[in-house]
C-alpha cells in the first residue's frame, strides 16, 4: 500500500511539472510541438515513476523484477508439492 501511494504521489507531480513544461514550449515555440513535448515526458513519467518508487521503498533496484520472489515462490510450491507425493 506504501508503493502505491509512493508512486500515485510521484505520477501526480510529474504530471503537474510535464504540464508546466508543456504550457512554456507552447508559448515560446509552437502548440504542435507542446504536445510532443507534453505527451513524451506524461508517458515516460510512469516508467520513471516506478522506478523511483522502487528505489524509495526498497532502496535498490536489484529486485525491480520481482525475480527472486518469483523463484521463491516457486521453490515452497515445489517443496509442497513433494511433501504430498510423498505422503
Amino acid at each position: 500500500m506504501k508503493a502505491l501511494i509512493v508512486y500515485v504521489g510521484l505520477v501526480v507531480v510529474g504530471a503537474v511539472i510535464a504540464g508546466f513544461i508543456g504550457l512554456y514550449v507552447e508559448r515560446h515555440f509552437s502548440s504542435a510541438l507542446s504536445l510532443v513535448a507534453f505527451l513524451g515526458i506524461f508517458f515516460a513519467n510512469f516508467a520513471t515513476c516506478w522506478i523511483l518508487t522502487i528505489l524509495i521503498i526498497d532502496r535498490s533496484l536489484g529486485n525491480a523484477q520481482g525475480k527472486q520472489d518469483q523463484l521463491d515462490v516457486e521453490t515452497e510450491g515445489r517443496r509442497i508439492v513433494a511433501a504430498r507425493a510423498r505422503s
